[in-house]
């Protein structure tokens, strides 16, 4: 399908291409718990009526039939829509929003983790153009069956499991939340499936993934070599993702199961380096800019390109290749820097458990999430650890907490809060 410019011109066209295919089932027990393109379409007007002469809409409902409906009537409406997570506190007062309304324009927040959530402004079109370019990469078809179960008010959730089926005229069949992560595949059988990788690890562990499924795209985070086989073992095809909710989502995607970190641009993606290996991106999903943060947008687009905040390496044949954050690199008093990933991993693989490490003051500091009654053996371990290191690879202080490290919606870790 020829990519359209706002969501009401694309669900127009669905209604008279497609309109008695199923768009959207949201239950797998009920024969009849489904809408048509074209019911869709029908709700949506109406829902059009019902907020005449509102400016902003938040949309807040943990339901994912009705949030849908009025995401897509606020929008097509040309209200300004905020996609907030159910529970959320209000960030922005109506006051601000009444005085600062962008018409048409969608707000999708950060997920946080490496600073506290950003209100980043995207327009109809650089969504849209966000699933073009998942389609022209990875196809969904019309015939397709995608399980929708990651939250929808996240960038990715709302892309690769929501709009890029929607758009080639698929069947979306909505998830019941974080009590179905281990029941919707074996009651939808789909065919498709968008996930981030700590759902992937649960789905698998518990031996859940259909028959049916032949493809799975994996986005908002890296994923184990030993996941990656156990799929591919399922005769499961596995794409990986990157984006970032400033791109909405769609940068770079995966093409070959047998090289998966090998992430090939998205069409009218560019891509460079800055000096320091930063991943700097051009694309035609950009965001407007960070709501009511000049600043902070200033910062982050210079020149038309994204400063990802990725450390990256960009091969012969124009592709990219991950090496992990900025925000990783500690810098020691001495000048000296720290790539922490390699010694966290490292580590966690030497004691069993998660790491992260931190600046305190001005001594790097590792926080290790493990039970009380392992600190001894952990500290030892971590002992050991230094006596085979050089002075700028040791681990000179140890942070031992039982609770879980804070963690986005996509499960990563928050690192600035630690």
């Amino acid at each position: 399908m020829e990519t359209e410019k706002n969501f009401l011109s694309l669900l127009e066209k669905l209604d008279r291409e497609c309109g008695e295919r199923i768009a959207l089932r949201y239950s797998p027990d009920e024969p009849d718990a489904f809408i048509t393109y074209h019911g869709l379409y029908e709700k949506v007007i109406e829902k059009m009526h019902e907020l005449k002469g509102v400016k902003t809409v938040e949309v807040r409902d943990g339901l994912r039939l009705s949030w849908i409906i009025t995401c897509l009537a606020s929008a097509c409406g040309g209200h300004m829509t905020v996609l907030c997570a159910p529970g959320q506190p209000a960030i922005f007062s109506d006051e601000t929003y009444d005085k600062n309304y962008l018409p048409g324009k969608l707000l999708f927040f950060t997920s946080g983790t490496t600073s506290r959530n950003k209100a980043v402004v995207l327009s109809q079109e650089a969504l849209l153009s966000s699933a073009a370019n998942g389609q022209a990469m990875l196809a969904c078809h019309s015939d397709d069956r995608l399980l929708s179960c990651l939250p929808l008010f996240h960038v990715f959730g709302f892309i690769c499991s929501f709009l890029w089926p929607l758009t080639n005229g698929a069947e979306i069949d909505l998830g019941i939340g974080y009590h179905g992560f281990l029941t919707d595949t074996k009651a939808y059988r789909p065919t498709m499936l968008s996930v981030v990788p700590t759902l992937l690890e649960l789905m698998l562990r518990a031996d859940v993934l259909n028959d049916e499924l032949r493809m799975i795209l994996v986005g908002a985070g890296p994923c184990s070599q030993e996941l990656i086989d156990e799929v591919l073992k399922k005769g499961i095809h596995l794409r990986f993702g990157y984006g970032l909710t400033e791109t909405a989502s769609g940068v770079a995607i995966s093409t070959d199961d047998n090289d998966p970190f090998t992430l090939h641009p998205c069409p009218d993606t560019k891509a460079k380096l800055s000096e320091s290996g930063e991943l700097l991106i051009r694309t035609t999903c950009l965001m407007d800019g960070y709501y009511l943060d000049s600043e902070q947008t200033s910062r982050k687009l210079t020149d038309g390109f994204l400063h990802t905040g990725d450390l990256a390496e960009i091969d012969q044949n124009g592709c990219i290749h991950i090496k992990g954050r900025t925000d990783d690199v500690l810098v020691l008093p001495n000048g000296e820097k720290i790539f922490c990933p390699e010694i966290e991993s490292e580590i966690s693989s030497l004691i069993g458990t998660k790491c992260v490490l931190v600046m305190r003051g001005s001594i790097p500091t590792l926080v290790v999430h493990a039970p009380f009654e392992r600190d001894f053996e952990i500290k030892a371990k971590i002992d050991e650890y230094n006596q085979s290191k050089p002075l700028g690879r040791k681990v000179p202080a140890v942070e031992l907490r039982s609770e879980d490290f804070p963690r986005t919606i996509t499960g990563k870790i928050q690192r600035y809060k630690l």
